[in-house]
């Protein structure tokens, strides 16, 4: 099984690498592939260039076995749609894939495109969030229970996956940076670098402050 977590990573911070190393494990995925969005469809434009997001997420994953970048969507043009994602994989790999996302993404489903042909081509799994409950009534005939049942099937399961969450999210570390300081508790430390190397994410007149 690959494992796909999607997301703007802007930038990409522990609390995903946290997440995906819990889900790597405890699904036994064959690999977990890091896929960032060119245009998403239900938030802002990243503030970040698409080559500093995956220069930052190869840094924060040099040292994790498992885990690598997938560039698929921002070599494609117009709005990054998980199925379209999806279709292009399944013909590039016969292996059961797993979209990870988050408990707040989760409950949106619904209102993704297409959703039904998602579960066709995936399984999905659900990590909870700290603030977020789990709408346990959405696309309930797709509940399974345990991540064995994920292997029992080619696709179309959902599995609600408890994870032990770091509080962080991409927003918090930059709004820290904008008021001048690195929160190194919250970054690989290769991405904190980075980020201070290339000032990003705060005012242009801003001197680097990394306490």
């Amino acid at each position: 099984m690959i494992g796909i977590l999607g997301g703007t990573f802007d930038p990409v911070h522990l609390g995903h690498i946290h997440i995906a190393t819990q889900v790597l494990q405890r699904l036994g995925l064959q690999q977990l592939q890091f896929m960032p969005c060119a245009q998403p469809v239900h938030r802002n434009l990243p503030h970040a260039s698409n080559e500093q997001r995956c220069r930052m997420i190869e840094l924060a994953l040099r040292d994790c076995e498992s885990m690598c970048l997938n560039r698929l969507e921002l070599e494609r043009d117009g709005p990054s749609y998980s199925v379209d994602s999806l279709r292009e994989l399944r013909q590039q790999t016969s292996a059961v894939l797993v979209l990870v996302l988050g408990v707040d993404a989760f409950n949106g489903f619904a209102g993704w495109k297409a959703p039904d042909e998602i579960l066709g081509l995936a399984h999905l799994v659900v990590c909870g969030r700290p603030g977020f409950t789990l709408d346990t009534g959405l696309f309930a005939e797709h509940r399974v229970e345990s991540a064995q049942a994920l292997s029992q099937r080619d696709a179309g399961a959902i599995l609600a996956l408890p994870i032990e969450a770091m509080d962080c999210s991409s927003s918090l570390v930059r709004a820290e940076l904008l008021r001048g300081h690195t929160p190194r508790q919250y970054l690989p430390a290769a991405v904190a670098d980075y980020i201070d190397e290339h000032n990003l994410y705060r005012k242009p007149s801003d001197t680097k402050n990394t306490e």
